[in-house]
């Protein structure tokens, strides 16, 4: 008996967390989608997503719900680096002593660092080509706007089952932070300063460009 329970409280040390985020929990999950969760806003406290009746509401404004789908993610998980997927944990209020048990029986609220009318004019300037569009605070770190295209409207069921069926490609990911681009033009010039902060003959150094 002792050895079972040991032998259960080392399982229950490494996988908790497992366990108490799977999708079979109807605790935080209706018919295989996360429910059991707090706000999730920008940071200026727009609401860009929320659990109302057992069922997770998007923004009310299309655009920015389809500017702000990869950075917010999805309630099914399709998108893996969502918030919704990637903080579950803390929007359910999980806890490794309690488990997700709370006498407030109130889920956690997460603020994000961008800015949903800055998403908004970059999901608009990308005029629908595929790419990504990232802006950040260098002082601080804090992303300011991340959109990803191709995207889709999450309150539209024809645009949900049409990236359900692949009918848009790629739009599971998260091209800014799942994607590589070579550096454009515009990027030279960190290039060109960090060369100079890198290599002391920076600027006696000579390259032939072949094309």
């Amino acid at each position: 008996f002792f050895a079972g329970l040991v032998l259960f409280v080392v399982f229950y040390s490494f996988n908790a967390t497992d366990w108490a985020m799977y999708s079979g929990n109807t605790h935080i999950y209706t018919n295989g989608e996360f429910t059991g969760g707090g706000k999730i806003t920008d940071s200026v406290g727009t609401i860009l997503c929320e659990t109302k009746k057992d069922k997770r509401v998007f923004s009310s404004d299309a655009t920015i719900r389809k500017a702000t789908l990869h950075a917010v993610g999805d309630a099914g998980g399709f998108i893996s680096t969502g918030a919704n997927n990637a903080f579950r944990k803390q929007l359910s209020g999980y806890n490794f002593i309690t488990g997700l048990f709370s006498i407030s029986e109130k889920y956690n609220n997460i603020e994000l660092t961008i800015n949903a009318d800055v998403q908004a004019e970059a999901y608009n300037a990308l005029s629908g080509y595929k790419g990504t569009v990232g802006v950040y605070n260098y002082k601080t770190g804090d992303l300011i706007c991340m959109v990803s295209t191709p995207t889709y409207d999450v309150d539209s069921e024809y645009d949900t089952k049409r990236a359900k069926d692949g009918e848009i490609e790629g739009v599971f990911i998260n091209r800014f932070l799942s994607s590589t681009y070579a550096p454009g033009s515009t990027f030279k010039i960190v290039t060109a300063a960090a060369s100079i902060d890198t290599f002391d003959d920076a600027y006696e150094r000579e390259y032939t460009c072949k094309g």
